[in-house]
């Protein structure tokens, strides 16, 4: 995984240290060079950690880190350059998710059951998430800019659909399974306010045989491919198969298609409030379909 910072200065990812093993790193756009933050003491394979994701600001990357050849936690950068254990009940975790200024962290942690369960860390602390009904959550992988809201994988309590929990007020709102019939529905992007989600509805597979979505608030979720389609824009019959994020205005989605290609869908104007969410469509401009090397499923 690699994720770029808002103003596009930093870059965070994996690199090779200096004895050789990977570590999660940070990629100066300027300078041209990155800089590794080591690891928490374990090793697997050749590596040593690696980044997930970073905050907007840039100031905190997270990701895993090995405690042994089998066994990671969720980590989080420190202002002395290293990596943070964020701890896990046992079992892995990993941090996938950061809110704006990095005091918000999501992912999950692996239970005594081996199942995925949401987690966040509001400035180091744990909370493992429910519904309201008690049933746990998915895996979480993304929060919106100010920490309230994270995103996750449909499964366990909300019967396959992917949803979205309120960090203040511990409220989960499940936000629809596109195709009941599918095996993995799962959110992967938020907008800064929270209010535009994308995602995708699969069975399990190549990547390019799911659909991708895209969940607005007071609207629901659509198929993001007709949505695009019924805008005017041709396609060239390809499925916008796999969104994997949003832009923090909600007004760029990009992921993998159908053919394994990139692709990058450009919306404006600015986003509507939300009362005209349904109108959002009418501002789409187009959609620029930028051919990738070719990739493999997540």
């Amino acid at each position: 995984m690699a994720s770029v910072s808002w103003d596009g200065t930093l870059i965070a990812g994996s690199a090779a240290g200096a004895n050789g093993n990977t570590q999660a790193a940070l990629y100066n756009v300027a300078s041209g060079t990155w800089t590794t933050l080591g690891g928490i003491g374990g090793v697997s394979g050749t590596s040593e950690s690696a980044g997930w994701n970073i905050a907007g600001n840039g100031t905190s990357l997270v990701g895993l880190g090995w405690i042994n050849g089998g066994t990671a936690h969720a980590v989080q950068s420190t202002t002395a350059g290293g990596l943070h254990d964020l701890g896990a009940l046992g079992g892995s975790s990993r941090a996938d998710g950061v809110s704006f200024d990095g005091s918000i962290v999501a992912g999950w942690q692996e239970t005594a059951s081996g199942f995925w369960q949401g987690s966040y860390w509001n400035h180091g602390v744990a909370t493992l998430m429910v519904d309201g009904n008690g049933d746990v959550l998915s895996q979480a992988n993304a929060v919106s800019a100010d920490g309230s809201w994270v995103i996750g994988e449909g499964g366990a309590g909300g019967g396959g659909e992917s949803w979205r929990y309120n960090t203040f007020t511990g409220a989960t709102e499940y936000l629809g399974d596109y195709d009941p019939f599918s095996e993995q529905n799962n959110a992967t992007g938020i907008s800064a306010d929270g209010r535009i989600i994308v995602g995708y509805d699969r069975t399990f597979g190549p990547a390019q045989f799911g659909t991708g979505t895209i969940w607005i608030e007071g609207d629901g979720m659509r198929n993001l491919t007709d949505y695009v389609s019924g805008m005017g824009v041709n396609l060239n019959g390809r499925t916008l198969a796999l969104p994997m994020g949003v832009s923090a205005d909600g007004l760029t989605v990009y992921g993998l298609d159908s053919e394994r290609h990139g692709f990058v869908v450009s919306l404006a104007p600015a986003v509507p409030e939300p009362s005209t969410y349904a109108m959002l469509g009418a501002g789409l401009l187009g959609v620029l379909l930028a051919r990738r090397r070719k990739a493999t499923a997540e």
